[in-house]
């Protein structure tokens, strides 16, 4: 059960259906023309879901054309309480993931970290961990040293390379910009394409 003061400021202080009323169980989808996505996510214990959390509401004092893409979000976004701490659980579904994709879902990740943040105070809680997911049916990852699009390639001024797309997939692990380097688990969910081709459809359970 959520708890008080997390329920009073969901009530009182965010827009109408920002959260889903809590469940065990959200089948949680990406429409879009180029194709659309299903996947059922299974959580336990106490949780938040904002489905379809692209296009929510956001922070107006983040920069509308800042280079860092600041307003674009990930797909959709949980909160879980487990042990007392509450983890932030972030979800992206594509079909396929090459460099540039990868690229972009860290913008994703950066902005929609920073605006659930901004959520803290508002539901009285500490995000005390965050974890990342993918979607995908392919990957079409390739070596850096190829590519034409420098900003895929080219650290930040005074901060260290990040590791190599592939390798970061690979290793279930994402770096994001945010001032400095942080690293955050990912998880890659492979997702599987229906008989009629007109969907993808995929599993995610969350202990």
């Amino acid at each position: 059960m959520i708890e008080d003061r997390v329920r009073y400021g969901v009530d009182s202080f965010l827009e109408d259906n920002f959260f889903l009323p809590p469940k065990e169980s959200y089948c949680l989808e990406e429409r879009t023309e180029s194709g659309r996505s299903e996947l059922l996510v299974n959580i336990k214990g106490d949780n938040l879901c904002s489905e379809d959390y692209d296009h929510k509401g956001k922070c107006n004092f983040l920069k509308e054309n800042s280079p860092f893409k600041i307003k674009r979000s990930v797909d959709h976004v949980l909160l879980q309480k487990k042990n007392g701490k509450w983890i932030l659980h972030l979800i992206e579904l594509k079909s396929k993931v090459d460099n540039k994709k990868w690229y972009e879902i860290k913008q994703k990740i950066r902005a929609s970290y920073f605006n659930i943040c901004a959520l803290e105070k508002i539901l009285g809680i500490h995000i005390d961990e965050v974890r990342t997911y993918t979607t995908y049916e392919t990957t079409g990852f390739w070596n850096p040293s190829r590519t034409t699009d420098p900003k895929t390639i080219v650290a930040p001024l005074g901060k260290p390379m990040p590791p190599a797309p592939e390798q970061e997939w690979e290793n279930n692990a994402i770096h994001v910009d945010v001032g400095e380097f942080v690293e955050f688990r990912h998880r890659a969910v492979k997702m599987q394409r229906t008989e009629d081709g007109t969907k993808l459809i995929g599993k995610l359970s969350i202990c």
